[in-house]
Protein backbone atom coordinates (compact mmCIF):
# COMPACT_ATOMS: atom_id res chain seq x y z
CA UNK A 1 0.00 0.00 0.00
CA UNK A 2 1.29 3.36 -0.78
CA UNK A 3 2.11 6.25 1.42
CA UNK A 4 0.16 9.44 1.15
CA UNK A 5 1.48 11.70 4.03
CA UNK A 6 4.94 11.47 6.21
CA UNK A 7 4.55 12.23 9.82
CA UNK A 8 7.55 13.51 11.73
CA UNK A 9 7.91 14.00 15.20
CA UNK A 10 9.94 17.57 15.44
CA UNK A 11 12.46 17.39 18.33
CA UNK A 12 14.85 14.57 17.95
CA UNK A 13 13.76 13.64 14.48
CA UNK A 14 13.30 16.77 12.61
CA UNK A 15 15.18 18.78 14.57
CA UNK A 16 17.88 17.82 16.71
CA UNK A 17 15.76 19.54 19.96
CA UNK A 18 14.94 22.81 22.20
CA UNK A 19 17.45 25.56 21.02
CA UNK A 20 19.26 23.73 18.45
CA UNK A 21 19.37 25.01 14.93
CA UNK A 22 17.39 23.71 11.84
CA UNK A 23 18.67 22.32 8.96
CA UNK A 24 17.40 24.23 6.29
CA UNK A 25 18.29 22.10 3.75
CA UNK A 26 16.03 19.42 4.92
CA UNK A 27 13.33 21.75 5.26
CA UNK A 28 13.71 22.77 1.73
CA UNK A 29 13.35 19.24 0.60
CA UNK A 30 10.41 18.40 2.38
CA UNK A 31 8.64 22.30 1.72
CA UNK A 32 9.39 20.64 -2.44
CA UNK A 33 7.97 16.99 -1.64
CA UNK A 34 4.91 19.28 -0.38
CA UNK A 35 4.66 21.68 -3.33
CA UNK A 36 4.72 18.23 -5.31
CA UNK A 37 2.05 16.23 -3.53
CA UNK A 38 -0.08 19.51 -4.22
CA UNK A 39 -0.05 19.15 -7.79
CA UNK A 40 -0.03 15.24 -7.81
CA UNK A 41 -2.30 12.91 -5.90
CA UNK A 42 0.75 9.91 -6.40
CA UNK A 43 3.27 12.59 -4.08
CA UNK A 44 2.88 12.09 -0.60
CA UNK A 45 2.47 15.45 1.57
CA UNK A 46 4.63 15.72 4.94
CA UNK A 47 3.32 17.16 8.03
CA UNK A 48 4.31 16.96 11.98
CA UNK A 49 2.86 15.57 15.08
CA UNK A 50 4.52 17.05 17.96
CA UNK A 51 4.60 17.60 21.67
CA UNK A 52 5.46 22.03 20.84
CA UNK A 53 2.78 24.35 21.34
CA UNK A 54 0.73 25.65 18.57
CA UNK A 55 2.25 28.55 17.15
CA UNK A 56 5.81 26.35 17.03
CA UNK A 57 4.14 23.93 14.70
CA UNK A 58 2.59 26.77 12.86
CA UNK A 59 5.89 28.22 12.35
CA UNK A 60 7.54 24.81 11.37
CA UNK A 61 4.66 23.91 8.74
CA UNK A 62 4.86 27.38 7.68
CA UNK A 63 9.28 26.02 7.04
CA UNK A 64 8.16 23.32 5.11
CA UNK A 65 5.18 24.94 3.18
CA UNK A 66 3.04 22.49 4.53
CA UNK A 67 -0.92 22.52 3.73
CA UNK A 68 -2.17 18.68 5.62
CA UNK A 69 -3.19 19.45 9.38
CA UNK A 70 -0.43 18.50 12.08
CA UNK A 71 -1.06 17.00 16.17
CA UNK A 72 0.52 19.72 18.58
CA UNK A 73 0.94 19.46 22.38
CA UNK A 74 1.37 15.34 21.88
CA UNK A 75 -2.46 15.03 20.26
CA UNK A 76 -4.25 18.03 22.17
CA UNK A 77 -4.92 19.88 19.23
CA UNK A 78 -4.86 19.65 15.99
CA UNK A 79 -3.54 22.84 13.41
CA UNK A 80 -5.12 23.13 10.24
CA UNK A 81 -3.30 25.56 7.77
CA UNK A 82 -5.35 25.76 5.21
CA UNK A 83 -7.94 27.57 6.87
CA UNK A 84 -5.70 28.81 10.26
CA UNK A 85 -7.69 26.83 12.71
CA UNK A 86 -6.17 25.58 15.90
CA UNK A 87 -9.02 22.47 16.85
CA UNK A 88 -8.73 20.91 20.42
CA UNK A 89 -9.15 17.59 21.02
CA UNK A 90 -12.67 16.30 22.68
CA UNK A 91 -10.54 14.44 25.35
CA UNK A 92 -8.25 17.42 26.11
CA UNK A 93 -11.63 19.94 26.22
CA UNK A 94 -13.22 16.90 28.61
CA UNK A 95 -9.76 17.33 30.79
CA UNK A 96 -11.33 19.47 33.63
CA UNK A 97 -9.52 17.53 36.80
CA UNK A 98 -6.03 18.57 34.44
CA UNK A 99 -6.11 22.21 36.07
CA UNK A 100 -5.45 20.94 39.35
CA UNK A 101 -2.84 18.53 38.84
CA UNK A 102 -0.76 21.00 36.56
CA UNK A 103 -1.08 23.55 39.71
CA UNK A 104 0.11 20.79 42.03
CA UNK A 105 3.53 20.56 39.87
CA UNK A 106 3.81 24.32 39.51
CA UNK A 107 3.28 24.72 43.18
CA UNK A 108 5.75 21.50 44.03
CA UNK A 109 8.40 21.04 41.21
CA UNK A 110 8.46 24.48 39.48
CA UNK A 111 8.48 26.36 42.78
CA UNK A 112 10.90 23.83 44.32
CA UNK A 113 13.10 24.97 41.31
CA UNK A 114 13.44 21.14 39.93
CA UNK A 115 11.97 21.78 37.02
CA UNK A 116 10.54 24.65 35.01
CA UNK A 117 7.57 24.48 31.80
CA UNK A 118 8.35 25.01 27.97
CA UNK A 119 6.23 27.88 27.69
CA UNK A 120 3.25 28.24 25.48
CA UNK A 121 0.61 25.13 25.72
CA UNK A 122 -2.76 25.14 26.59
CA UNK A 123 -3.74 21.62 27.30
CA UNK A 124 -0.86 19.93 28.74
CA UNK A 125 2.33 19.96 30.29
CA UNK A 126 6.13 20.01 29.84
CA UNK A 127 8.88 20.17 32.40
CA UNK A 128 11.86 20.40 31.94
CA UNK A 129 14.83 19.98 35.09
CA UNK A 130 16.50 23.01 35.55
CA UNK A 131 19.28 20.54 36.15
CA UNK A 132 19.35 18.31 33.03
CA UNK A 133 20.76 15.63 35.13
CA UNK A 134 18.60 15.46 37.36
CA UNK A 135 15.53 14.34 34.52
CA UNK A 136 14.98 11.22 35.74
CA UNK A 137 14.09 12.60 39.07
CA UNK A 138 10.80 14.47 37.70
CA UNK A 139 9.09 11.18 37.15
CA UNK A 140 8.69 10.08 40.86
CA UNK A 141 8.61 13.74 41.97
CA UNK A 142 6.07 14.76 39.82
CA UNK A 143 3.82 11.29 41.05
CA UNK A 144 4.53 11.90 44.50
CA UNK A 145 3.31 15.83 44.03
CA UNK A 146 0.07 14.09 42.22
CA UNK A 147 -0.57 11.71 44.81
CA UNK A 148 -4.56 10.28 43.62
CA UNK A 149 -4.40 12.55 40.42
CA UNK A 150 -1.89 10.33 38.69
CA UNK A 151 -5.01 7.96 37.51
CA UNK A 152 -6.25 11.31 35.99
CA UNK A 153 -2.76 12.40 33.95
CA UNK A 154 -0.03 10.16 31.63
CA UNK A 155 3.16 11.36 32.92
CA UNK A 156 5.76 10.24 29.12
CA UNK A 157 9.34 11.51 29.28
CA UNK A 158 10.46 12.48 25.60
CA UNK A 159 14.02 12.56 24.88
CA UNK A 160 14.94 16.00 27.32
CA UNK A 161 11.78 16.48 29.26
CA UNK A 162 8.65 14.92 30.89
CA UNK A 163 5.08 15.47 29.34
CA UNK A 164 2.33 15.60 31.61
CA UNK A 165 -0.85 14.68 29.27
CA UNK A 166 -4.04 14.44 30.30
CA UNK A 167 -5.34 10.74 30.21
CA UNK A 168 -7.25 10.17 26.50
CA UNK A 169 -5.00 12.80 25.08
CA UNK A 170 -1.73 11.16 23.28
CA UNK A 171 0.10 10.88 19.93
CA UNK A 172 -1.90 8.44 18.30
CA UNK A 173 -5.16 9.99 19.24
CA UNK A 174 -3.64 12.76 17.45
CA UNK A 175 -3.11 10.91 14.31
CA UNK A 176 -6.76 9.69 14.48
CA UNK A 177 -7.78 13.60 14.48
CA UNK A 178 -5.88 14.37 11.39
CA UNK A 179 -6.86 11.04 9.46
CA UNK A 180 -10.43 12.06 10.37
CA UNK A 181 -10.29 15.96 9.41
CA UNK A 182 -8.19 15.09 6.37
CA UNK A 183 -9.36 12.02 5.07
CA UNK A 184 -6.00 10.01 4.69
CA UNK A 185 -6.11 7.06 6.35
CA UNK A 186 -3.44 6.01 9.04
CA UNK A 187 -2.39 2.96 7.23
CA UNK A 188 -1.48 5.17 4.28
CA UNK A 189 1.07 7.16 6.30
CA UNK A 190 5.00 6.96 7.36
CA UNK A 191 5.48 7.80 10.79
CA UNK A 192 9.51 9.00 12.33
CA UNK A 193 9.35 9.26 15.85
CA UNK A 194 12.22 8.54 18.58
CA UNK A 195 11.12 8.92 22.41
CA UNK A 196 8.63 6.58 24.42
CA UNK A 197 5.43 9.89 23.74
CA UNK A 198 5.79 8.35 20.06
CA UNK A 199 4.82 4.87 20.99
CA UNK A 200 1.13 5.34 20.23
CA UNK A 201 1.68 7.56 17.09
CA UNK A 202 4.28 4.70 15.48
CA UNK A 203 1.45 2.14 16.51
CA UNK A 204 -1.06 3.26 14.50
CA UNK A 205 0.13 4.28 11.06
CA UNK A 206 0.53 1.96 8.30
CA UNK A 207 4.61 2.41 8.08
CA UNK A 208 7.02 3.54 10.83
CA UNK A 209 10.61 4.41 11.34
CA UNK A 210 12.87 6.11 13.74
CA UNK A 211 16.33 8.07 13.30
CA UNK A 212 19.52 6.17 15.03
CA UNK A 213 19.11 8.24 18.58
CA UNK A 214 15.83 6.78 18.71
CA UNK A 215 14.94 5.41 22.18
CA UNK A 216 15.08 1.14 22.46
CA UNK A 217 10.97 1.06 23.02
CA UNK A 218 10.94 3.00 19.55
CA UNK A 219 13.53 0.68 17.87
CA UNK A 220 11.89 -2.24 18.86
CA UNK A 221 8.41 -1.35 17.34
CA UNK A 222 9.34 0.38 14.02
CA UNK A 223 9.42 -0.97 10.49
CA UNK A 224 13.05 0.59 9.91
CA UNK A 225 15.68 2.07 11.85
CA UNK A 226 18.29 4.50 10.18
CA UNK A 227 21.94 4.58 10.82
CA UNK A 228 21.66 8.32 10.98
CA UNK A 229 20.80 10.45 13.74
CA UNK A 230 17.98 13.65 13.85
CA UNK A 231 17.36 14.80 10.14
CA UNK A 232 20.24 13.07 8.85
CA UNK A 233 18.25 9.91 9.50
CA UNK A 234 14.95 11.54 7.98
CA UNK A 235 16.90 11.41 5.18
CA UNK A 236 17.69 7.95 4.85
CA UNK A 237 14.43 7.04 5.82
CA UNK A 238 13.28 9.19 2.90
CA UNK A 239 15.39 7.23 0.65
CA UNK A 240 14.38 3.80 1.99
CA UNK A 241 11.04 4.23 1.24
CA UNK A 242 10.93 5.65 -1.92
CA UNK A 243 9.58 8.76 -0.45
CA UNK A 244 11.90 11.04 -2.48
CA UNK A 245 11.99 10.88 -6.23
Amino acid sequence: MGIELLILDIDGVLTQGEAKGLDLDLMATLAGLNRRARQSSDAPGVTVCSGRPAPYVEAILQAIDGHIPAVFENGAGLYLPLTYEFLSHPAARAANVFAEAKQRLLATLVASGLAFVQPGKEYTLTLFATDASETSLLYPRAADALGPLTEEVALVYSTSCLNVLPRGVDKGQGIAFLSERSGIPADRMLGIGDSDVDLPFLACVGKSAAPSNANPSIKEIVDYVSTQPTSHGVRDILSRFEVLP
